[in-house]
């Protein structure tokens, strides 16, 4: 298994390819934590990047639904900073059982 900044810069390196321009790395705010964050098109995403050794067959395996809620509150307070219209957060999942990384949207329900 690589370290955690391993992964932070695979999903890093990912989001870039695909037109993404990096906002922050490792950002805290108060006790609000982000792993990255890009932006695009005028939308902000906020990257939780996880490792598992198996496949969660549910998103909310991957990340707590109070993790996300948190996730996006960070995001929508930097909306204006960045001059963003919208928040999204997504999920960057490695594991030793994908070819690549998951790379989705998370809803907070």
């Amino acid at each position: 298994m690589a370290s955690y900044k391993t992964y932070e810069r695979l999903a890093t390196e990912i989001l870039l390819a695909s037109g993404h321009h990096l906002v922050a790395k490792g950002f805290r705010m108060g006790r609000y934590q982000a792993d990255v964050i890009t932006k695009k098109d005028g939308v902000l995403y906020v990257v939780e990047v996880k490792y598992r050794k198996w496949v969660p067959k549910e998103a909310w395996h991957w990340v707590d639904p109070r993790q996300i809620q948190r996730l996006l509150l960070l995001g929508a307070s930097l909306l204006s900073e960045h001059q963003c219209s919208e928040v999204e957060v997504w999920l960057a999942g490695f594991s030793p059982e994908l070819d690549t990384p998951i790379l989705l949207p998370l809803d907070v329900n």
